[in-house]
């Protein structure tokens, strides 16, 4: 394809003050991020670690974002402890432990159409 032939993209102009408003209201997205927040951190840290922070109450991007940076660092530092606990040393399983074997497939049942074939077999033997 001929560069004269691909089609032209027109910039938007760009406006930076505009974009970091932090009293612009949350959008729908900002919304739907800290509910996702609110349900990890009641969810995951303990009551007396929680922000008790109602997020019906963060109208603006800048409460927004102070509420996402307050829970984020929580859970970073529960995550850690967690996975701290995680890395204690577990104590040794006895040598006498039974194996598990994997489970067998069970057979399939002759069908009926199987038994009768089965009893003619049997009738033309006699």
């Amino acid at each position: 394809m001929a560069l004269k032939d691909a089609p032209i993209v027109k910039m938007l102009s760009f406006d930076e003050k505009e974009a970091y408003n932090h009293d612009r209201p949350i959008s729908s997205l900002v919304r739907t991020q800290l509910l996702h927040l609110y349900t990890a951190e009641n969810l995951w840290l303990p009551p007396e670690d929680r922000t008790n922070t109602n997020i019906n109450n963060l109208h603006t991007e800048k409460q927004a974002s102070e509420y996402i940076q307050q829970v984020t660092a929580l859970l970073h530092r529960h995550g850690k402890r967690r996975e701290q606990a995680q890395q204690a040393p577990s104590p040794r399983k006895s040598k006498k432990a039974k194996k598990v074997k994997p489970a067998r497939p069970r057979k399939k049942k002759a069908s009926a159409s199987g038994k009768k074939s089965a009893a003619k077999k049997r009738g033309s033997r006699r």
